[in-house]
């Protein structure tokens, strides 16, 4: 059954909640702290492909993209034209400040559904122990302000629902409005909060709760319209980008289950998810599921019974959605980590009942196997470059993804200067990938407007630059005739579209060694854009 609501939940029954929340409250300001001074200070990381893509996105702010909302982009512009600076942490502070607020929201969660500061307090270390959301703190994705939104949406429904505070349904609407402008994946809150509302309601009537859940629509619908609005305009393209994720019909990407193809599938899809979910989440999980397995063997009429229920049931509808993605195709690792923050206040009690001589020893070594994780993840992952060059393991680090864009870009503008010089005309900047050509915008010199060729050649794969008016390679005449230094593709891609084209081998800096570059003078032209939009 659901708590009735007090007043004083906390301090009643812990005369030091107020200490063990002070604890909480330090706990995340450190971690943020320094986190923020390691981005600004000394982090060796280039962006990533997709940070220097959002950036491309930030430069050129829309109602939505191609695959994803407008959020990403909307944080961090504001980050960088408030600080004024084009650097790698302008880009990546709103991910530490977002994974802080990510933090002290699970253990607020935790806090609230348990009564219980202390469990607040271990709630906040179990999700520090997670290798995922320590990687989400240090690099801009939509990932870190996503989670923040759906622990947000929890804690609040939490709120309203077991604490009979209706009106914390609009924050609800809000968290999860604004949680789809980041990724559309938060929609999948939505099964566990309704199930949450009629558990709750076959106990006890909510009192009030039409106008606030008429508010919490109508804030959520609010959010959703810049999304709405802008693939209206465009012919619903993300919605073609969703379905190619999982190569159906009416995809971006060949038809490759169901429409006369068949369907197949291949074990190692769902049990590569489930080791990735393993990897990403650590021994904590293993915390979370033994205090679930306690939920059940537990009366209905113990205090914090209604309490692990929500949380259980709001975690089951992301994680089984992607478990089932996985028999259909590949789902990537990171897609189900939203679940996971309502079994961090799970293990958070666990972890506090531990803390006073009542658990198992099995769970005291799921506890040091994490903190061990952890530590060796916070020691490593902020110089993967240094563990690159270790013999044995080295090279199982992809450290290329991390670093040398500015490399690869000074070895493009050193062929653009040639052909300038060569031609007597200035050269463009075409990549075939779409994070290839965000790097290069942002480690040339001045951020120059680079091209992405990928829906254009070898089937590759439409992409945002295609939507934009001064990026789509098909409405530019004024680059007919000129050279060009290209990124990616293969030289029999390249011959019919320039006069001479030239390999120049890999790019200096660029971790893909197979992967060429070349030289074009004389560009011809794709065509008129009319035929691909």
């Amino acid at each position: 059954m659901f708590t009735k609501p007090t007043n004083a939940p906390h301090s009643a029954a812990q005369p030091d909640a107020a200490r063990w929340w002070r604890r909480t409250l330090w706990l995340i300001a450190g971690v943020t702290a320094a986190r923020l001074a390691y981005l600004v200070l000394w982090c060796p990381y280039t962006l990533i492909e997709d940070e220097a893509h959002y950036w491309e996105w930030a430069r050129r702010l829309e109602w939505s993209y191609y695959t994803k909302g407008p959020g990403v982009a909307w944080i961090i512009a504001a980050s960088t034209r408030l600080l004024g600076l084009q650097h790698e942490y302008s880009v990546r502070i709103p991910a530490a400040i977002s994974a802080g607020i990510t933090t002290l929201v699970v253990a607020m969660l935790a806090r609230d559904a348990y009564r219980c500061a202390r469990t607040g307090f271990y709630a906040a270390c179990a999700l520090l122990a997670a290798p995922m959301f320590q990687s989400l703190g240090l690099m801009m994705t939509i990932d870190s302000p996503y989670a923040a939104c759906w622990a947000l949406a929890m804690w609040s429904a939490w709120k309203a629902l077991g604490q009979d505070r209706p009106r914390w349904l609009a924050l609800t609407g809000v968290a999860i409005g604004v949680g789809a402008l980041f990724k559309y994946t938060i929609l999948l809150a939505l099964p566990g909060l309704l199930a949450a509302a009629w558990l709750r309601r076959r106990e006890r009537p909510l009192k009030g709760i039409t106008p606030w859940l008429l508010a919490g629509i109508l804030l959520f619908v609010t959010g959703i319209l810049p999304i709405i609005i802008w693939n209206a305009r465009e012919g619903w393209p993300t919605i073609a980008h969703l379905l190619g994720h999982l190569g159906l019909k009416g995809g971006d990407m060949p038809v490759q289950q169901g429409d006369g193809h068949g369907f197949h599938y291949d074990p190692m899809w769902t049990l590569g998810f489930i080791g990735t979910q393993l990897g990403m989440i650590g021994p904590v999980l293993l915390l979370a599921a033994g205090q679930s397995l306690a939920w059940r063997r537990s009366p209905v009429d113990a205090p914090h019974h209604a309490g692990e229920r929500f949380l259980i049931i709001n975690s089951l509808p992301i994680i089984a959605f992607y478990l089932l993605v996985s028999f259909l195709a590949e789902p990537e690792g990171n897609w189900p980590l939203a679940g996971y923050l309502t079994l961090f206040p799970l293990a958070g009690r666990r972890i506090a009942t531990m803390s006073r001589g009542n658990e198992s020893r099995f769970t005291r070594l799921a506890w040091q196997g994490a903190i061990i994780i952890a530590v060796g993840v916070a020691l490593v992952l902020p110089r993967l470059d240094l563990v690159a060059r270790l013999p044995v393991i080295g090279h199982l680090i992809p450290v290329h993804r991390f670093t040398g864009a500015d490399t690869m870009a000074a070895d493009v503008q050193r062929h653009a200067d040639g052909l300038a010089a060569a031609t007597g005309m200035e050269p463009f900047i075409i990549a075939v990938h779409y994070g290839r050509a965000s790097q290069l915008a942002f480690y040339l010199k001045g951020n120059p407007t680079v091209y992405c060729a990928s829906s254009l050649i070898e089937d590759g794969r439409r992409t945002q630059y295609d939507y934009w008016a001064d990026t789509d390679l098909r409405r530019q005449p004024q680059l007919i005739g000129r050279p060009a230094v290209i990124a990616g593709g293969s030289l029999a891609s390249w011959e019919p579209l320039f006069d001479r084209v030239t390999p120049i081998g890999t790019l200096e800096g660029d971790g893909k060694k197979n992967r060429p570059a070349f030289e074009g003078v004389g560009f011809r032209g794709f065509g008129s854009g009319k035929e691909a939009r």
